[in-house]
């Protein structure tokens, strides 16, 4: 039975029709999915927590960073049954997509429902942890590991898988773009010169947001094929996995710096809904703001490869970073008063993010090549779950963060109107943080991430050298 399995995939994966368009494509649809759910939350699911839900801000704050440490264990398990358990004819990674979309979806949606607001702390707690876990650290995990370990079978060659990881890029920030500039209209209102949040707006955008990520998942799965074939085989024990990790300093690197990064960009998102409300009294220019994230990378996909092969990966990313702190740092010393120069200063800012959520998925591959020049051994599928891992725990950092700074900085929770002191703190939180998150950000990839330009062709060249003999001794 086995054989008769392993022989159907491989016929399968002969008959796939040539990498192409249809390939990029697809694949830019499946980020576009993840984006429309995962932005939606770590844009809107804090404010929804606190100023529809009534949750405090602290609660909310720990339960993101408990539910990304559960992801730990998640994040690595499905990882790692992705690449030892037996795909079935239609591939190892594109069937989990689908099959997971759907209560993927209902999920997200469910998490806005504005009935929980007449509910007892207790209740409304326990059903925001439930949903949330249930989103996040399940069916999340199950379609975005998947999604991202797709990349490795769709075809084997670098430069195709490069020009993947630009159109997942393109799709992650064409969904940035949508995220910022359609909720905001939905579910801010002015009331008496004020502005509010709408509780029914929530759930509205939920719906909408979820419908649309199974439509991008759909064909994200019908677009693109699997062509390599990834043979079942005993995985390494936990125990050892563990040990690689701690040894591998270019993805302990790589995890260091995508945490700092998530924390300050999320953390940016996050602050900005309670920035916009408070400070600049416009909750509707958080929209035109959010651009900042997403523009940047738009205006850089063009270029960013060819840049990187002549400058390097990390230290082109590492300069961008740079750029980025010190555009925060300068709109922390102006504390700017006008909404649009804020706006326009932010799309500087943007630059560093933007050339960083380019190359990652590059730089993973980098990782990956390092680890088998050091071991022998590749496992494309645990590694990207590991430095998924590391990017949804600063995810929780930056929500666990952001509730504890609110906490801080006296924000009372309910929509009512705060203090001047609060409002400075909420602006000293969005501009000096992220400054200095970036700015460690560049020095880690700078002295600690060992993979320079020349070290990363160094690897190839030795990859090339030992694939090449063991074809010549077969």
């Amino acid at each position: 039975m086995a054989r008769t399995l392993d022989r159907t995939l491989t016929e399968a994966l002969g008959t796939a029709r040539p990498f192409g368009w249809r390939d990029r494509v697809g694949y830019l649809f499946g980020d576009l999915g993840n984006d429309f759910l995962f932005l939606l939350a770590s844009s809107y699911l804090m404010i929804y927590f606190t100023d529809v839900a009534g949750l405090q801000a602290a609660h909310v704050g720990i339960l993101f960073l408990v539910t990304r440490l559960v992801d730990a264990f998640t994040d690595v398990g499905w990882g790692r049954f992705l690449d030892s358990h037996r795909p079935s004819p239609k591939g190892r990674f594109r069937p989990w997509i689908i099959r997971a979309a759907i209560p993927l979806a209902v999920m997200s949606a469910l998490m806005y429902a504005p009935f929980v607001a007449d509910w007892a702390y207790g209740a409304k707690l326990t059903y925001a942890v439930v949903t949330y876990v249930l989103w996040g650290s399940v069916f999340y995990t199950m379609v975005n590991i998947s999604y991202g370990s797709l990349a490795s079978v769709i075809t084997p060659e670098p430069g195709q898988r490069s020009s993947l990881s630009v159109f997942r890029g393109v799709g992650a920030n064409v969904a940035g773009i949508f995220v910022a500039l359609v909720p905001p209209l939905v579910i801010y209102s002015t009331v008496d010169g004020v502005s509010t949040v709408d509780p029914t707006g929530f759930i509205t955008i939920g719906i909408a947001f979820s419908v649309g990520a199974v439509l991008f998942y759909s064909l994200c799965y019908g677009l693109t094929s699997e062509r390599v074939k990834a043979p079942a085989r005993e995985r390494q024990s936990f125990v050892r996995l563990l040990r690689s990790l701690v040894t591998n300093r270019a993805l302990i690197a790589l995890m260091g710096s995508n945490l700092i990064l998530m924390l300050a960009g999320l953390l940016v998102n996050t602050m900005a809904a309670y920035l916009w409300v408070t400070y600049f009294n416009n909750g509707a220019l958080s929209g035109p703001a959010q651009l900042a994230s997403y523009l940047p990378g738009l205006i850089l996909a063009p270029f960013a490869a060819s840049i990187a092969r002549r400058l390097g990966k990390r230290e082109f990313i590492a300069g961008m970073m740079l750029l980025s702190a010190a555009v925060f740092f300068l709109l922390w010393i102006l504390h700017v008063e006008s909404p649009w120069v804020f706006i326009v200063l932010m799309n500087v800012a943007g630059f560093g993010v933007g050339t960083y959520n380019l190359l990652v998925w590059a730089v993973i591959a980098d990782v990956a090549d390092f680890e088998e020049v050091r071991t022998g051994e590749r496992d494309d599928g645990t590694i990207y779950a590991i430095n998924t891992w590391a990017r949804k725990l600063g995810f929780a950092l930056a929500g666990g963060a952001g509730g504890i700074a609110l906490g801080i900085v006296g924000y009372q929770e309910g929509g009512v109107q705060q203090t001047p002191e609060t409002i400075d703190g909420i602006y000293t939180i969005a501009t000096l943080v992220p400054a200095v998150l970036y700015a460690v950000a560049a020095v880690l990839l700078l002295t600690w991430y060992p993979l320079s330009r020349r070290r990363v062709e160094a690897n190839v060249e030795a990859l090339r050298a030992r694939h090449a003999g063991a074809t010549a001794e077969d």
